[in-house]
């Protein structure tokens, strides 16, 4: 008896220890259970993101193009966040340089490579998983720099054509390597870079370096407007360099210029982007600039000026052929190399419109016949262009041309430059506003003078003639007003004819009738004459010929009688 109440009692205690167990299993299995949800939580908070893989995706493989299994890293992603998102480590490189290796994970979601990005990336895209292997190797690079160097060239991988910028690049001993401008972790997209979000970075890098840098008024202009020379430059990214200060070019001859352009002179000239007429991009006339730029070939700045000739040439064709042929392109081919082109005359980044106002044509000329426009100045067309503004005077170009200027020294010109006054003289209109006499040019072709130049021109226009035309008498640039003292006529006259006639005395003058039509009031004994040359002369012709009629009339009759 006593021994069957001993079996029943161990088996009451086998009974509750059994159940003892089980309980404490339970209970160590649901603090087990919450332990794991909190770290799957520490893990979830670092990934909080509509792309956090699941525990079937972590499993899963990809092939790729190769057929090649490639193994999902986002739990190396994992694996990587959850030391370096909190920790007080760093790296020490050789030259004793450290670098936090804390990551803000807060940041990385967002920025360019985050999970907003249309082809995220993890700790593994960039640092890759076999070289990275846990514990980390020690990083051999001998100091931050060099590390970053070699980071930059990860960078390339996916961005195959990286864009150029004036920093030296990573062949370079001061290298500016990606992760300068753009950051590690935390890279901002381009539509922030274009706002402008990254100019504190540049000037903070340019004044530790001491290296000049834009007005930083104006980084987010030159950011905004393309950066780098991959892209297509604009006239505003171009002048965000170039409207700074003392920019200066200097040419393997020693001569230096100044390449800092005023954008107000630019924008209001006759190409710029406010001027209706042909607004042109920086890069329509400098098309083969790259940035950072070549260095320019030209010895000198004439040389350079020389060689962009053909670029004007590219728009302004006919008037580019027609220079070829004209006095300055003949000197440029002899190898007058100060002969005018183009930019001498109508500048190159604040190219004006030529004639407005139109005294600007004839001070421009100014620039290389200096002598010449001192005497033009002081001439009466000369005095009323430039101090009147008067639109009726003709200035350099009305007489000599503009891209087909030819030789003045010619015979050619020298005879046909009667005819070149006549435009003006001769014209009616015109002259009646100033009451000039509109007869000058055909009193001169009815003198002696006029009638023997008129006759050259018609049989040979290049034959040397001494015969006097307009200039000879009147002066070239140096024409005064009639009544003038100076003027070659008037009380001067005698001395103008004797340039031509040394052995002319004080009557000769006298021979002239000057550049009236005779009349009662000038040269009456001429107009007297003349008139009686106008009856004689006719009342003799038809006395004579109705002499011959009346005897013709006679002689028909005596034969009809017969």
């Amino acid at each position: 008896m006593l021994h069957r109440n001993q079996l029943k009692s161990q088996r009451i205690w086998i009974s509750r220890i059994i159940v003892l167990l089980l309980v404490l299993g339970g209970v160590l299995g649901l603090v087990g259970y919450v332990m794991a949800n909190k770290e799957n939580d520490s893990v979830t908070a670092v990934f909080s993101s509509p792309n956090t893989p699941t525990a079937k995706q972590l499993l899963t493989t990809q092939l790729d193009g190769n057929n090649t299994p490639t193994i999902d890293t986002s739990q190396d992603d994992q694996t990587c966040i959850l030391c370096h998102q909190d920790t007080d480590g760093v790296v020490t490189f050789a030259s004793g340089e450290e670098v936090a290796a804390v990551v803000d994970t807060a940041v990385f979601p967002h920025s360019a490579h985050g999970d907003t990005a249309d082809k995220p990336l993890g700790c593994t895209s960039c640092h890759d998983v076999n070289a990275y292997q846990y514990p980390h190797e020690p990083i051999t690079a001998p100091d931050y720099h060099s590390y970053q160097l070699a980071q930059s060239e990860v960078c390339t991988q996916c961005h195959v054509e990286p864009h150029l910028t004036s920093h030296p690049g990573l062949e370079s001993e001061t290298a500016v390597v990606c992760t300068d401008c753009h950051g590690s972790h935390e890279v901002l997209s381009v539509e922030q870079i274009r706002t402008g979000e990254t100019t504190s970075n540049c000037i903070d890098c340019h004044t530790e370096m001491e290296v000049q840098f834009t007005d930083g008024s104006q980084l987010t202009d030159m950011i905004q407007h393309g950066l780098f020379a991959s892209r297509y430059e604009t006239t505003e990214y171009c002048l965000a360099c170039h409207t700074q200060p003392d920019l200066e070019l200097e040419f393997e001859n020693g001569d230096m210029i100044s390449v800092t352009i005023d954008d107000i002179a630019f924008h209001d000239s006759v190409h710029g982007l406010d001027n209706e007429n042909a607004p042109l991009e920086c890069a329509s006339c400098h098309a083969d600039v790259t940035y950072p730029h070549e260095p320019v070939t030209a010895v000198s700045p004439r040389e350079y000026s020389l060689e962009m000739v053909a670029v004007c040439g590219d728009c302004h064709e006919e008037k580019a052929k027609a220079e070829v042929k004209d006095v300055h392109g003949l000197a440029l081919a002899d190898g007058e190399i100060e002969a005018a082109v183009c930019t001498d005359c109508h500048g190159a980044h604040d190219t004006p419109i030529p004639d407005q106002p139109r005294h600007r044509t004839s001070e421009t000329c100014e620039q290389c016949h200096s002598t010449i426009f001192a005497e033009y100045a002081d001439s009466v067309h000369g005095e009323s262009l430039i101090t009147d503004d008067n639109p009726d005077v003709p200035g350099c170009i009305d007489c000599h041309g503009v891209h087909n200027i030819g030789d003045p020294t010619t015979a050619l010109f020298r005879v046909r430059s009667p005819e070149l006054c006549a435009e003006c003289h001769a014209d009616e209109n015109l002259m009646t506003e100033y009451d000039i006499s509109t007869e000058v040019f055909d009193t001169y072709v009815s003198d002696f003078h006029g009638t023997t130049v008129i006759l050259f021109e018609h049989d040979d226009p290049n034959a040397e003639t001494n015969k006097a035309v307009c200039y000879d008498c009147h002066g070239v640039h140096n024409i005064q007003h009639p009544d003038d003292p100076e003027a070659g006529i008037q009380a001067n006259l005698l001395e103008t004819c004797q340039q031509c006639h040394p052995d002319a005395n004080e009557n000769f003058p006298d021979s002239w009738t000057s550049h009236f039509q005779p009349s009662l009031e000038h040269n009456p004994l001429v107009y007297l004459v003349n008139l009686f040359y106008q009856i004689v002369i006719p009342a003799t012709l038809g006395f004579f010929g109705l002499m011959v009629v009346s005897d013709i009339y006679r002689r028909v009759r005596t034969r009809i009688g017969k």
